[in-house]
Order: C-alpha cells, then structure tokens, then sequence
C-alpha cells in the first residue's frame, strides 16, 4: 500500500519534471532565429511531452485503482 503511494507521488513528480523540460523546450524553440537549434528543441519538446504522457498513460492505467 505504501509502495503504490510512494509510485504514485514519485509518477506524478517524474511528469510534471518532464512536461516542464517539454515546454522550456518549446518556449526557446520560438526565441530562436537559427533554423536548426529551434528545430531540435522542437524535436526535444516532443520527445518530452511524449515520454510525460507515456508516465501519465501508465499511472492512470495501473496506479489510480
């Protein structure tokens, strides 16, 4: 029981870490004139947000029950 808590809390504060990297990521994409340093934050701002909503996909598959 306290196992699954503690998954939950440290899920919930591994998403929020990675949603803020997704949108630092996204925010310095638009600041930047080079073509190719706003392309790969863009890419990175993907990579992610996709690995935030893969943690909050599985969190709410197996942990909120």
């Amino acid at each position: 029981m306290q196992a699954a808590f503690l998954l939950r809390i440290s899920s919930q504060a591994l998403s929020a870490i990675m949603g803020g990297m997704a949108v630092f990521c996204l925010y310095y994409a638009v600041q930047m004139s080079d073509p190719d340093v706003a392309r790969w934050l863009f890419i990175n701002a993907l990579k992610w947000g996709g690995l935030a909503t893969i943690v909050v996909q599985c969190q709410a598959r197996y942990l909120d029950r």
